[in-house]
This record gives structure tokens, C-alpha cells and sequence, in this order.
């Protein structure tokens, strides 16, 4: 209902400024598909194994414009997996300018800015597969959550560097912090819906400079802190996770770029009975872009989370669980701003059971201005 209200106010903004005349073009209306057909040799998931496999599309509407000269309000609508009804991805708005200081103020719900990869849609990935520590620190679908973040730029000299900082409604992490050993990425939780969180707080300093006249490197860090689990208002447990990340670009023209990207990411988990759980994983990967319609590259990712188990007598063991996955991607792009092939194969080491892989056919198409990958 609060996501409802906020976008009926949104909409409500833009049709006022319309009739202002305070807006000269139409909101920009964009729809993103994103199919997939994959095969594996995992052996947990039987039915699957050695066959060839259609996953359902994955559609995003995506609904953006300028209020007024001072402020923009985007809106993402999305149809994930076998769910047939639509769920509100993103509804946010977005002051500019106009406020003391160069400030950037920033209200509604939307993927937060932790890391480089998070506020990017999967399907501007260079990739295909979320890397492992985001899935299991942040879900299948990312850091998503009700958030007032402010951003101002720091006076660096010819760097450009921002810091920005956020109040969250702070239930992001629910249903993603594995702290019993039961809970995964996307599962529902029995966590009471009528339980308010406590407000949980998000923060990040990211700089960039030219190094040479075709590269640009940027480095930047990111903190959160977010309940994981609720079981009443005054009983909580929360989550810090601290992120560093590195980029570096090289595009001599249009046609060529050279992109290797890393990030760390270490999570603090309270438990109810146990030592604080210690998790940490990373990803890095390289991107070469060449005739402009094509890129080819390949990433590495590797997680190890604490799981806490209960035994019968009630003691609780930690036990430190290690999966890493090795990839390589070809993609496509046969026309500008309209469609993307990509071919991905990966092999995930699982930390029990034999390891195997997988290859997955991608086809992303774009109706609109808003672009399926980035040239």
C-alpha cells in the first residue's frame, strides 16, 4: 500500500507539471525483456540435467522524466520468474539541483548505490549471473529498500568525488541473512510483516580520475547496516556489510574499451545465541569491447559464509561454508539500443558435491529509449 501511495503521488507530480507547462516532452517509456534457454550437469537438480531448459521472461517497464527542471521521477515495474503479477522494482524521485550546497536528494524506493554492480540492472551486465556475495548477502533481485539519501560532490580538484549517505526503512536484508543456516536468497521468511524495523542506515564514498588520456580509474566504499531478523520490535538482529570496489576503463573510441572491474564485500551478522557470523566474498571480471557490436570477457566470483546449526542438546556450531564460480561470456549486439545476444558458460565449485557446469543463451531486447546494454 505505502508503495501504491508513493506512486500515485509521482504520477499525480507529473501530471501537474504537465499542465504547468513546466515539462516539454512525454515521460520516457521503456520495455525491457530479458530471455534465457540454459543446460547444466548439476546433478541436485535432476530434472533439469543435460536437458535443454526455458526459463520464463523477465519483463521491466520502466517509466522516467523530469518533473520540472530541479526534479526527475523513475519508476520500474517488473515480472520476475514464474510470478505472473507485477511488482513495483523501483519508484523514486530525484532533486538535482536547487538545493544549498550542490546537494542531490533522493526519496522512494530503489536499488541503493552499494558497490558499483547493485544499482544496475542485470540487463546492462556485462555478464550474466549476479555474482555470488550479492545473491547471498543481497537476494536474487539486489539491495532494494524505502530510503532518503542526500549526495554532494567534494571539492577534489580534477577527481570527481562523491559522498552520499541514507535512512533506510531497514528490512532489506530479511530473508537473506542465512544467520540459522536455513534461510536463502528470495525465500519468504516467517518474519511478522507487522513488525516495524528499525531504521537502518546506508553510506558511500566512490572518486574517479583520467589516468591517461583514454583510461579512467575509479575506486569507492560502501557501508550498511540493516536488521536481518525480527522476531518483535525490541528483539533484532542486524547486519553490517562493508564493501570495497575497484574500476578501471579504457576506450580509446567508440568502437573498443577495455573494462576490468573488482569488488570485496564483509558481512557482520548479530546471532541470538552464538558469536557474531562472518561472512566475505568477491567478484572480479574483464570485459573487452571490439567492432562495437561485440564483447567478450570472463569473471571469477568466491563466497564463504558462517552458518550457525543447532544441535539437539542446544549448543550451536558455526560451520564456514566455500563455493567459488569461473565464467566466460560472448555477446552481441546486432543492432544499436535494440537487442543483445550473449552466450555465458560457467563452473560452480559447490563446498559439498561435485562440481559442474553450465551454459546459458541470452536474448535481450529493448522497446524505447532506454538501452538493453551500454556502448
Amino acid at each position: 500500500m505505502p508503495y501504491r501511495i508513493f506512486l500515485s503521488g509521482i504520477i499525480l507530480l507529473l501530471a501537474f507539471a504537465r499542465s504547468n507547462g513546466q515539462t516539454t516532452v512525454n515521460p520516457d517509456i521503456s520495455l525491457i525483456g530479458d530471455i534465457r534457454a540454459f543446460s547444466h550437469d548439476d546433478k541436485t537438480r535432476p530434472q533439469e540435467r543435460r536437458e535443454l531448459n526455458l526459463n520464463n521472461p523477465e519483463i521491466e517497464l520502466m517509466i522516467s522524466g523530469y518533473v520540472n527542471p530541479y526534479v526527475r521521477a523513475d519508476a520500474v515495474f517488473a515480472w520476475h520468474g514464474e510470478e505472473h503479477n507485477a511488482e513495483i522494482e523501483e519508484a523514486y524521485a530525484t532533486i538535482l539541483r536547487g538545493l544549498p550546497l550542490g546537494m542531490n536528494l533522493r526519496a522512494g524506493k530503489y536499488l541503493l548505490e552499494f558497490g558499483r554492480l547493485n544499482s544496475v540492472h542485470p540487463h546492462a551486465w556485462s555478464f550474466i549471473k549476479r555474482p555470488l556475495p550479492h545473491t547471498a548477502f543481497f537476494g536474487e533481485e539486489g539491495l532494494s529498500d524505502m530510503a532518503l539519501r542526500t549526495s554532494f560532490l567534494l571539492p577534489t580538484g580534477s577527481a570527481y568525488t562523491e559522498v552520499m549517505g541514507a535512512v533506510l526503512k531497514g528490512d532489506a536484508l530479511i530473508g537473506h541473512g542465512h544467520a540459522d543456516g536455513e534461510e536463502h536468497p528470495g525465500e519468504e521468511t516467517d518474519h511478522d510483516e507487522d513488525i516495524k524495523t528499525d531504521f537502518g542506515f546506508f553510506g558511500r564514498l566512490g572518486t574517479s580520475w583520467a589516468v591517461s588520456e583514454f583510461g579512467e580509474l575509479a575506486v569507492g566504499g560502501s557501508v550498511l547496516n540493516s536488521v536481518h531478523e525480527a522476531h518483535s520490535e525490541s528483539e533484532q538482529y542486524r547486519s553490517w556489510i562493508i564493501g570495497g570496489d575497484l574500476k578501471y576503463k579504457n576506450k580509446p573510441n567508440r568502437n573498443r574499451s577495455l573494462q576490468v572491474e573488482c569488488e570485496f564485500l564483509y558481512r557482520i551478522q548479530e546471532h541470538e545465541v552464538t558469536e557474531n557470523l562472518k561472512s566475505f566474498g568477491g567478484y572480479a571480471y574483464l570485459d573487452y569491447r571490439f567492432r562495437q557490436q561485440y564483447n567478450a570477457g570472463g569473471i571469477f566470483e568466491f563466497l564463504r559464509e558462517d552458518h550457525a546449526h543447532e544441535h539437539l542438546e542446544g549448543d550451536f556450531e558455526i560451520e564456514r561454508v566455500n563455493t567459488w564460480r569461473a565464467g566466460v561470456f560472448l555477446g552481441f549486439m546486432p543492432v544499436e539500443e535494440t537487442s543483445l545476444v550473449r552466450l555465458a558458460g560457467h563452473w560452480i565449485e559447490p563446498d559439498e558435491g561435485d562440481g559442474y557446469g553450465e551454459i546459458t543463451l541470452q536474448l535481450v531486447f529493448s522497446l524505447g529509449p532506454h538501452q538493453p546494454h551500454n556502448f
